[in-house]
Parts: C-alpha cells; sequence; structure tokens
C-alpha cells in the first residue's frame, strides 16, 4: 500500500487525539510538543516527532512515519517545525464549519462594520455553555482563559476582530477537531454565542434549505438539454442593466422573485451574505451560478457544465457500489484499495480514465459509460484528467465514530498488551472467522472466511495499532449500525 496516500487520514487520527487530550487549541498543541522538544529549539526530530505522536495515540509504521515526516518537514531540514506541523493540521476546514463561522460572526456583527471589538466578545462569550464545561471536562473559568488567550492573538490591531481573523481562531479549534466532529463544532459555536435569536439571524440549516429551495426553482424553469447555472446566469444578467457582471442586493431580490422564490428581507439578505465572500455589497453572479451548477451537475449527465468547478456527488452510482461492497464480503475495500493501487502504472497515487475505468471492471463493478464519466467527473478534482484513487477510497471507508474507535482501541489494548505490534500468528489467535460479518450474513462458508482473513495479512509479520485500526475502518464501512458493528467487534474476536 502507498502510505503516501493515507496522509489525510493520518492527520485526522492526530486531530482526533489531540481532542481526546481536552486540547481545542493550538496553545495545547504547541505546549505539548515542546515537552518533546529536549534544547528548546522549536523542532522536533524524527525521534522527538514520533514520541510526541506516541504520547497522543497516533502509532505509525516506519514507513507511514517516514511519510508523515516528509509531509510535515515542509523545508526540507530534517526537523519539524512546530509552526510547520501546526500550519498542516490547520487544513481541510469544510465548507459546513466555514459557513457556520461566517454565520455566527454575522450574528455578533449586528451593525454590519466588518469587526468586533474584542472587549466586547470577551463580554459575550458563554464558557458555561461550551460543550467541555456541560459534559464537566473542564470548568467555565478553565475555558475563558484558553479563549481569552487565543483570540487575542488573532487580532492585528489588539483591539478588534475582523471575520477572517475570526475565521482563523476557529480554525486553529477546527485543528483539534477529527471530521466526524461536524455537530460538535457547530454546538461549540452556537451555544458559546447564544447564536437562538435575534431579528436579523437566519440558522445555517434555515440557509440551506434556501439554496435548495433556490435551485428547485431554477430547475423547473431549465429545459432537458440545458443548464441549471445558464439559467440562473440569463436571470441575473437581465437585471445586470451596466453588463458589470456583479448585482447588488436589490437586483438580487428581483432575480429571486422572477424564479418564484418568496423569502422575508432578512433571508434574502442573509443568503446574499452568504454569496458575498469580500463583503463589497454586490455579487459576481458567475460565482453564484457556477454553485447552482454544482448542485444540478448530478441531474443531468448529458449536460457539460459551463462552469469549471467539481461536481456533486453520483450518489445513486456510489450507493450502489456500496450495496455491492457489502454482498462481496467485508474484505472488499480493502480488496479494492489495492486492486486500485496495483493499477497505479507510473505509482503517483493517480489513476487517469483509462485505469480506473479498468480497475473498477476488476473489482467487479460493471457501470453504464455515463456513470463512469460521472464518477470519474466527480473525483477528478482539479480537471487534470487524473483521479486520486486514496480519495475515491477514502470516500467509501469513513472515518470510524468515536463509539466504534473506542470498541477498536479496547481490542487492540487487549491484544496488544500494551506493546506497540503484535505478531500476525497471534492476532490470528484471536480471530474467530465462523463469528465473522461474512459467515453471520451467510456470503461465506468458515472456511473461505478464513482463508480470506489469512489472505490479508500474508505478507505482514508484526501487526501495528495503525495497521489493526485501518483494517477495521474498512470492514467498519460496510455495517451500518452502532450494534452491528459491536456484535462483530465483541464476537469476531476472542
Amino acid at each position: 500500500m502507498d502510505w503516501r496516500n493515507k496522509l489525510e487520514l493520518i492527520q485526522n487520527k492526530i486531530r482526533g487525539q489531540l481532542h481526546a487530550r481536552k486540547i481545542d487549541d493550538l496553545e495545547g498543541v504547541y505546549q505539548l510538543m515542546a515537552e518533546f522538544d529536549k534544547d528548546n529549539s522549536g523542532y522536533l526530530d524524527k525521534d522527538e516527532f514520533q514520541k510526541f505522536l506516541s504520547k497522543i495515540g497516533v502509532f505509525l509504521t516506519t514507513q507511514e512515519l517516514r511519510a508523515v515526516y516528509d509531509k510535515y518537514d515542509q523545508n526540507k531540514d530534517g526537523n519539524i517545525a512546530y509552526a510547520e506541523f501546526v500550519n498542516l493540521i490547520r487544513e481541510n476546514m469544510s465548507d459546513k464549519r466555514i459557513n457556520v463561522v461566517r454565520s455566527t460572526f454575522a450574528f455578533l456583527d449586528q451593525q454590519r462594520q466588518g469587526r468586533l471589538l474584542i472587549e466586547n466578545l470577551y463580554r459575550l462569550y458563554q464558557s458555561k455553555n461550551h460543550p467541555r464545561v456541560r459534559t464537566r471536562q473542564k470548568t467555565a473559568d478553565q475555558v475563558t482563559k484558553e479563549f481569552v488567550n487565543a483570540i487575542s492573538k488573532r487580532s492585528k490591531d489588539g483591539q478588534s476582530i475582523s471575520e477572517d481573523e475570526f475565521l482563523n481562531y476557529y480554525a486553529d479549534c477546527n485543528a483539534t477537531l477529527p471530521s466526524e466532529k461536524e455537530e460538535y463544532f457547530t454546538d461549540l459555536l452556537t451555544s458559546t454565542w447564544g447564536v437562538t435569536s435575534g431579528a436579523d439571524y437566519v440558522s445555517p440549516e434555515r440557509l440551506a434549505q434556501l439554496e435548495i429551495i433556490l435551485f428547485e426553482k431554477i430547475r423547473q424553469k431549465t429545459v432537458t438539454k440545458d443548464d441549471e447555472g445558464k439559467t440562473a446566469k440569463k436571470a441575473f444578467m437581465y437585471f445586470d442593466l451596466e453588463n458589470k457582471g456583479t448585482i447588488d442586493i436589490y437586483q438580487f431580490a428581483q432575480a429571486l422573485q422572477k424564479f418564484g422564490c418568496v423569502f422575508s428581507d432578512k433571508e434574502i439578505q442573509a443568503l446574499f451574505n452568504k454569496y458575498d465572500a469580500d463583503k463589497s455589497g454586490r455579487l459576481c453572479y458567475d460565482e453564484i451560478c457556477g454553485l447552482i451548477a454544482l448542485m444540478g451537475s448530478g441531474n443531468n449527465a448529458n449536460v457539460n457544465p459551463v462552469f469549471q468547478i467539481a461536481r456533486s456527488p453520483p450518489s445513486e452510482t456510489l450507493n450502489r457500489i456500496r450495496a455491492d461492497l457489502i454482498k462481496k464480503g467485508q474484505h472488499s475495500v480493502i480488496r479494492m484499495a489495492t486492486i486500485f493501487a496495483n493499477s497505479d502504472k507510473n505509482k503517483n497515487g493517480t489513476l487517469n480514465r483509462q485505469e480506473f475505468q479498468w480497475a473498477m471492471k476488476e473489482s467487479g463493478f460493471l457501470l453504464t459509460k455515463t456513470e463512469y464519466d460521472n464518477l470519474f467527473r466527480y473525483f477528478d478534482k482539479n480537471c487534470d484528467d487524473e483521479v486520486s484513487f486514496f480519495e475515491f477510497i477514502s470516500f467509501l471507508r469513513k472515518p470510524l465514530t468515536q463509539f466504534r474507535a473506542d470498541l477498536v482501541n479496547q481490542l487492540w489494548n487487549r491484544i496488544s498488551n500494551g506493546q506497540p505490534s503484535v505478531a500476525i500468528q497471534q492476532l490470528k489467535q484471536f480471530y474467530d472467522a465462523s463469528k465473522s460479518q461474512d459467515v453471520s450474513l451467510g456470503i461465506k462458508t468458515v472456511a473461505d472466511a478464513t482463508k480470506d482473513f489469512n489472505e490479508i495479512w500474508k505478507d505482514v509479520q508484526a501487526v501495528t495499532q495503525q495497521q489493526f485500526n485501518d483494517y477495521l475502518t474498512d470492514i467498519s464501512a460496510l455495517i451500518e449500525s452502532e450494534p452491528a458493528f459491536e456484535k462483530f467487534i465483541r464476537n469476531s474476536w476472542r
């Protein structure tokens, strides 16, 4: 397996372990890393960095450590600076989290000045409602102190906070939250800032509904062979009397009325504010039309959108692939990942269109040309006619929920007895194929299930915790419910 392509999952694992250690911002990360910086240089060498990862519960193989170390050693000087490490785990803040932060800032910025006084933020911040305080993991005073210390460092003038500075503070919080903690992140903001009322407030959920309504109205006015983005652009151009490519909120409201969207004034303003990213008071409607084309691109496979954007997930095809994987057995995701890796002839982590189609067929999926095209187009993120097979597999495998991760960690602790790795023969002694997911569903016989398990580990002498976690994560992806996964863990492992 190409460990370089596991970096995203490893980074998510790091964020998850930081969160589990009650570290809620980057100050805590800096302090923790400093414990292993023996010469106070601000850098960690490979040995110190490995000890830091072990401290937070992330155990890597030599290959994985090399790949991760190379990633974090940005200037290739043989050491990892705290800043290099921190900047990379701050990446990949989801659109949902960004929208929640921007909505919260808009809620606090009642005067629409674009800046908030720090002293007002100190006053408005409700630390007693922080999730850590509600669950008694921290006191309100601890949370307040951490907030004041971190937010003050984000202010350039020492007196106020802009929207970007506010977003940067929460990017720091995002760095210690794994991807599966979306609802926790939303709760963190809405509860500590009291985002539950206000005459002009529109919740992120309602904002998402407004976008869906707008798209549906546009879709209804789009002819079969056309594109929703084109339909929207024609309407916006009609109200752009000076042909500037932009419209103000009055023209935006007129366009919404033309589509048949009956929204309140505050809802129109909230929708306008979301699209007005630079707060100029005018919208570049090409960007809006691009988003609308994105929403509709999965509905009309024969249309080539005029906007250079990624397509929405071809959900029906992906759901069918997942259903087929379940029928193929609990190790099907692992086998598919191996086939995709072997299809990468130049070993650069990507597949061209022909390689992708061959890998899908080799995995046992016979799709139509349209389905192949939609699937490839969606995962071809930068439109270079190449697909990252790791990204494709990651979309199918999904990270473990906290409940499942806890079960896996408990199982590993029992099997490993505190050791960093387990001999493969020892691991096999703990596994009972007769009670595996495949046998319980009647997919395979006990003999075939045993053979499959042995085949997966045939080239491995010793198994690390990370390899064990990855193995069970792949199996978890095909088990729908938490009780079913718990049953698999408790019954299949002695």
